[in-house]
C-alpha cells in the first residue's frame, strides 16, 4: 500500500489549542486513558501502537515520529487496510517516503476543526464553552438528555467490528422479535376469550390490560365511517337508536349501504366532519358539563406548564375566568415555578386581583357594558383593518379602495388580493353587508387575522389575471368602461388652422382666474387684485331705476326691486349709513337699514337689530 502525507509547512498558524492540550505538552504522562482497537481486530489485521488523543510533538512511538501538522489526507493505490491517524498530528515513518508529496491535491486537503480539540465525554454533551453558561450549566443536577454524537472515523479494523456488531444484533434482534410475537398472540387469543365471555370487545380488554389511555388521534374520515354515522343518525331520529357495533354489522351486510352515488357519499361525508367539528368546538350543553370540562381542560394546562420549565426552563402563568355572572366555571389562576411573582415584586400589586379585575372585565365586556356591538361600530372597525393592510402592503401612504372594481383594479393592477373572506358571497365592500352576523364574521376574521390582505407575486399575478380574463369572457364581472370624450364622432380642426383657438396648457389652466370686483369707482371695469383683497372687497354700487348695469341677472333683479320701494338718492343713502354707524358705536347695535335702502350689505359690528323708533329718529 503507497501512502502519500502532507508535509508540515510552518509558515501556517497553528489553532488555538485547549488547556488540556497545553497540559499534555508539559507532562505526556498524564494524558487521558489510551484507545485502541487492536481487541476488537481480527487475527491477522495489521494496526498501528496504541495512541492518545493528544500527544505531545516529537513523541517517539516505535518508530513513529508526532510531528505537529494539519490533518493528513492519504491517498492510496490498494484497498488495503488504512492505519489509524492521530487527528491533531501528522505520522511520518523515518526515512525516505516512497511517493512525493506534489502529488497530493488541494482538494485533498482538509482544514481543522474545533473538534479536534474538544474531548467528548461519554454522556455526550460536550462541555460548555467559557463564558456560556446555558440551562444545563446552571443546573448540573439534573438529568440531561444525551445529544447524538457523529459518528468517528473508520478504518478497517472498525468497519469489521462493526459488521460483527450489525450480525450479533440482527441474531438478537429476531430472537427477541419472535419471542415478542408469541407472547402478542397468546394475549390475543385470551383476550378474544376473556370478550366472548363477557360480551365486550377484545379492544376494551386490551385496553384494560395495558392501562392504556382513551385518548386516541383524529381518524380520517372514510366512507365507511361516513355510513356508520348516516345510519346512527337516521335510527336516533326514527326513535330506535341503536349500538355502535349492530351499525356496523348492518354497514357490513346490508346491500342498502353497498351502490350508493357519489353526492350521497359526499354529503355523508360532508355530515361526518360538520359533526366532528361540533363536537370539538362545540358548547357544552348544561353548566355542570361546562364545568367539569374545564376542571380537566385547565388541570391540563397546569401540567403542560410544569413540564415545559422542566424541559427547558421556560416558565408562564395563564389566567382563565368565566363570561357570564350565572356561570359555574372557577376562575383559574396558574404559574409555573413562581411566574406569579411577577405582580407583587415587578407591578406592586396581587396576582388575585388581577383575576378578579379580569373576571370583572369578561363579565361587563359580555354584558355589553363597554359598549355594544353595532352594525355601524363593527362596519367602521372593518373599514380600519381594511385601510391599515392596503397601506401596509402596497406602501403608500394615501390608497383609495375600490370595491366595485375589485377583480380589475385591486387585483390586476394593483396586485393586491384579499386572503381568507369568511362569507360565501364574494368579496365586497362592507357597507353592503346588512346583516349583523356577517358583519360579525368578517370583523372576528380580521380582527384574528385569518382574512388579510395579501400582495401577489408574479406567479400568483398571472394565475389571478387568467381567472379575471376569464370571469370577464363569462360575463360574472364588468369591467368599468372609460369615459367618452364629450367631442366624440365631431370632426376637429387642424392643429395648424389659424380658425383654431389656442389652447391652454394644463399649467395655465391650474392659474385661478381673476374675478371682476365691482366698485363706485371702477363703473365696471376689471380690478384684477390678489384673492385676499377680493374677498374683503365689497359691493357697494347701487342700482337705480331706469340705470343700465353689468351686475349678474340674480343680483339686478332684486336691487331692481328694491329700487322700485324707494325714492332715496345714493348721497341721501351715504348719510343714512354714516349715522347708523355713529349710533352703532354708541349703543352697540347693528346697522340693519330700513327695507328702503337694502341695495347694499350690512356694514359694521355685529348686535342687536335697531327697532322700529330708532329708524324714525335716524331719519
Amino acid at each position: 500500500m503507497d501512502l502519500t502525507f502532507i508535509p508540515y509547512d510552518p509558515a501556517e498558524a497553528e489553532p488555538k489549542q485547549s488547556k488540556k492540550h497545553k497540559r499534555a505538552k508539559k507532562n505526556p504522562s498524564s494524558t487521558a486513558a489510551p484507545t485502541s482497537t487492536a481487541d476488537n481486530a481480527p487475527p491477522n489485521s495489521s494496526t498501528l501502537p496504541p495512541t492518545t488523543d493528544v500527544v505531545a510533538p516529537g513523541t517517539p512511538l516505535d518508530g513513529v515520529v508526532i510531528t505537529p501538522a494539519p490533518t493528513p489526507v492519504l491517498v492510496s493505490s490498494t484497498a488495503s487496510p488504512v492505519p489509524t491517524t492521530v487527528p491533531s498530528a501528522t505520522t511520518t515513518q523515518q526515512g525516505p517516503s516512497t511517493a512525493p508529496s506534489d502529488t497530493v491535491n488541494d482538494s485533498q486537503k482538509k482544514k481543522k476543526n474545533i473538534n479536534d480539540f474538544i474531548e467528548i465525554p461519554e454522556e455526550g454533551v460536550p462541555p460548555a464553552q467559557p463564558g456560556i453558561r446555558g440551562w444545563p450549566e446552571r443546573n448540573p443536577d439534573r438529568p440531561v438528555i444525551p445529544l447524538r454524537t457523529g459518528r468517528s472515523k473508520q478504518n478497517a479494523e472498525t468497519l469489521v467490528t462493526a459488521k460483527m456488531k450489525r450480525d450479533a444484533k440482527r441474531d438478537h434482534t429476531e430472537k427477541l422479535t419472535a419471542a415478542i410475537e408469541n407472547i402478542i398472540k397468546v394475549r390475543n387469543e385470551m383476550a378474544e376469550q376473556v370478550a366472548e365471555a363477557h360480551g365486550v370487545k377484545p379492544e376494551l380488554v386490551l385496553q384494560r390490560l395495558m392501562s392504556l389511555g382513551s385518548r386516541r388521534a383524529s381518524r380520517k374520515i372514510t366512507l365507511f365511517n361516513a355510513k356508520v354515522h348516516s345510519l346512527c343518525k337516521r335510527q336516533k331520529r326514527l326513535g330506535r337508536p341503536i349500538k355502535l357495533k349492530e351499525a356496523r354489522r348492518r354497514v357490513q351486510l346490508d346491500p342498502e349501504w353497498e351502490d350508493i352515488d357519489e353526492e350521497a357519499e359526499k354529503a355523508m361525508r360532508e355530515d361526518l366532519l360538520l359533526h366532528r367539528e361540533v363536537q370539538k368546538h362545540g358548547a357544552r350543553v348544561t353548566g355542570t358539563a361546562c364545568m367539569v370540562d374545564a376542571r380537566h381542560t385547565t388541570g391540563s394546562f397546569m401540567v403542560e406548564l410544569e413540564a415545559l420549565a422542566e424541559r427547558t426552563g421556560m416558565i408562564g402563568f395563564a389566567f382563565f375566568t368565566r363570561t357570564h355572572v350565572h356561570d359555574k366555571t372557577v376562575p383559574v389562576e396558574m404559574g409555573s415555578w413562581g411566574a406569579l411573582d411577577l405582580f407583587p415584586e415587578v407591578l406592586k400589586t396581587d396576582s388575585r386581583d388581577v383575576g378578579a379585575k379580569f373576571e370583572l372585565w369578561a363579565i361587563a365586556r359580555d354584558q355589553g357594558v363597554l359598549g355594544a356591538e353595532t352594525l355601524g361600530s363593527m362596519c367602521k372597525e372593518i373599514v380600519k383593518y381594511n385601510d391599515e393592510g392596503v397601506k401596509l402592503k402596497s406602501g403608500k401612504k394615501k390608497f383609495r379602495l375600490n370595491w366595485s372594481q375589485y377583480w380589475t383594479v385591486m387585483v390586476v393592477k394593483n396586485h393586491l388580493m384579499l386572503r381568507g373572506w369568511p362569507l360565501d358571497r364574494p368579496v365586497c365592500n362592507p357597507y353592503d353587508i346588512k346583516d349583523i352576523d356577517s358583519m360579525r364574521k368578517v370583523r372576528n376574521a380580521m380582527r384574528e387575522g385569518s382574512c388579510f390582505w395579501h400582495r401577489l407575486t408574479d406567479s400568483e399575478w398571472e394565475r389571478e389575471k387568467a381567472k379575471v380574463d376569464q370571469m370577464l369572457e363569462d360575463g360574472e364581472i364588468e369591467a368599468k368602461q372609460r369615459k367618452s370624450r364629450s367631442d366624440k364622432n365631431t370632426k376637429r380642426k387642424s392643429r395648424k388652422s389659424p380658425e383654431r383657438e389656442p389652447q391652454v396648457t394644463r399649467s395655465q389652466s391650474n392659474k385661478k382666474r381673476p374675478r371682476r370686483v365691482w366698485n363706485e369707482d371702477s363703473e365696471g371695469e376689471e380690478d384684477r387684485e390678489t384673492e385676499k383683497s377680493r374677498k374683503s372687497k365689497k359691493c357697494s354700487r347701487v342700482e337705480v331705476e331706469g340705470r343700465d348695469t353689468d351686475e349678474p341677472p340674480r343680483k339686478r333683479k332684486r336691487m331692481l326691486k328694491s329700487s322700485k320701494s324707494s325714492s332715496e338718492t345714493p348721497d341721501r343713502f351715504q348719510e343714512m349709513q354714516k349715522k347708523l354707524r355713529k349710533l352703532a358705536k354708541a349703543k352697540y347695535v347693528s346697522t340693519q337699514l330700513p327695507a328702503t335702502v337694502r341695495g347694499s350689505r350690512r356694514s359694521g359690528p355685529p348686535g342687536i337689530r335697531a327697532t322700529a323708533e330708532e329708524h324714525a329718529s335716524v331719519e
